[in-house]
């Protein structure tokens, strides 16, 4: 059985251990994101390993196309940049943490959402009600 010093020495290094897996951690993790380009070139994204979006360039070429083609594009790109950066942040930190890697996965998993393709659809802009209050149309407001 070990004395009260060498528990308190043994926690010491343990502590000190955790603290520079940390900083490497920290290291490895300050200047991660993920890229994606759209297949056209024209949507290009930059996303942090959590999923923020860190950057959306927009060529020319994508304002001459219809609005669901670029969201779908757009999002298409930061589901691509997200899964990227994922992928580089595993790499990254699996060496680091070794065994405790599943449970820091389902940590990092539980506060980010996945995001996941919806099926494709029209946009259509806003229809105005004529039950709307302020609807000023040509039309009687005595019903």
């Amino acid at each position: 059985m070990s004395g009260p010093a060498e528990r308190i020495q043994e926690m010491l290094r343990d502590f000190e251990e955790q603290a520079a897996k940390a900083a490497q951690l920290q290291s490895a993790v300050q200047d991660m994101q993920g890229t994606a380009t759209s297949d056209d070139r024209s949507v290009t994204v930059s996303v942090a390993p959590s999923g923020a979006l860190l950057d959306l360039q927009l060529a020319p070429n994508a304002m001459r196309k219809q609005a669901h083609e670029l969201q779908q594009q757009i999002m298409d790109a930061v589901r691509r940049a997200t899964e990227s950066a994922a992928n580089q942040m595993n790499e990254a930190v699996a060496p680091i943490l070794g065994d405790r890697m599943s449970q820091f996965q389902e940590a990092f998993n539980a506060q980010t959402a996945v995001v996941k393709p919806r099926e494709e659809h029209q946009s259509r802009p806003p229809t105005s009600s004529a039950d709307e209050d302020d609807d000023f149309g040509s039309g009687s407001f005595l019903r």
